[in-house]
């Protein structure tokens, strides 16, 4: 198990510290070089006949293509031949403004590699994500845990996400380096805590849902997004919990959630929204700032567009992890 999800890992989350983290425009590049690559964490689960394609979100894209080309055991292609030799599916066509994206008309046993482009206001199209893989089946594996969130403690961690239908527990896992990796047991639960940290490191975390079969891990999801949050004596609040919407009306929504389990000090919100979904912290637009409730309305907003959020908590010692993401349409 480890081998498979230390190299599904490896191929699915390409660049983990990623540059989409931060409000650059789309990096773009008039003719990128096999090694000039959009950076964006990009997973893929293989479904029956198709593959579902998720991404976190870019700030200044408009639309998002996926390009993907039939394996040809000549290994990881690069930029250059996916874009020659693979199938295009233009964003701004089919109006991929947000992930998650499904590739249908697919045949089952056959390997494909994807990767994604973004193109901003201008546009102009970037270079290529690094390009994944996966495999459709008849009797496909598990999708891989969502909302993944590593919240910082003293010498510890707690990762928690949402539960994945159909899986008989989970392992979390967490690196610096090949050389320093850990993994969970297999746990029922959707929180893990790993201790005994340093504080002041980064550490990489990501889950992956196991099936019932105790003797295979062929049905077991690949890695999800992974979080990366560094120990502290001094620890940020935990993130808010039950993030939910409460109603929603022309151009607005109300949404409410329940204050961390862990704070310091005096506790305010940031509430974080955008029109696509993976949103962070560090690439969304922020709403409400150090609100002092737990419930707000986003006002002003296009009654014909689909609206992500997530709340982050603030104390004397910083800002959580996101909570987990809920979105709406802001019309009856």
């Amino acid at each position: 198990m480890r081998k498979k999800i230390l190299y599904l890992l490896l191929i699915s989350l390409a660049v983990i510290f990623i540059g989409a983290c931060s409000d650059d425009d789309v990096s773009i590049d008039d003719d990128p070089s096999d090694s000039d690559y959009l950076t964006v964490q990009m997973r893929a689960d293989a479904g029956d006949g198709e593959v579902t394609l998720d991404w976190q979100m870019l700030p200044r894209a408009e639309t998002y293509s996926i390009y993907y080309l039939e394996d040809d055991d000549e290994g990881q292609p690069g930029s250059q031949k996916m874009k020659s030799q693979g199938t295009k599916i233009d964003g701004e066509t089919n109006n991929i403004i947000s992930a998650p994206y499904a590739v249908t008309g697919l045949e089952n046993g056959k390997t494909y590699w994807f990767a994604l482009s973004a193109k901003n206001s201008e546009n102009v199209e970037s270079e290529l994500s690094q390009a994944i893989y996966a495999t459709p089946e008849d009797d496909p594996p598990l999708p891989a845990p969502k909302n993944v969130r590593a919240n910082a403690g003293n010498k510890e961690v707690t990762v928690t996400w949402d539960a994945v239908t159909g899986a008989n527990g989970y392992k979390v896992y967490y690196y610096t380096s090949f050389a320093n990796y850990k993994e969970s047991p297999q746990i029922t639960s959707n929180a893990y805590t790993f201790t005994g940290l340093n504080n002041d490191q980064a550490y990489v975390f990501f889950v992956a849902a196991e099936d019932n079969d105790d003797d295979s891990d062929s049905g077991d999801s690949s890695a999800s997004f992974a979080y990366t949050t560094k120990p502290s004596a001094t620890p940020p609040p935990s993130a808010p919990q039950n993030l939910h919407v409460v109603n929603r009306g022309e151009g607005f929504v109300d949404l409410a959630w329940n204050p961390p389990t862990f704070y310091t000090g005096t506790l305010t919100y940031n509430v974080y929204f955008f029109t696509a979904s993976n949103i962070t912290k560090s690439t969304a637009q922020k709403g409400a700032s150090n609100w002092t409730g737990t419930s707000t309305r986003a006002a002003g907003l296009d009654k014909e567009k689909t609206y992500y959020f997530v709340v982050t908590a603030l104390d004397n010692n910083g800002e959580s992890a996101e909570s987990r993401e809920v979105f709406a349409v802001p019309d009856l």
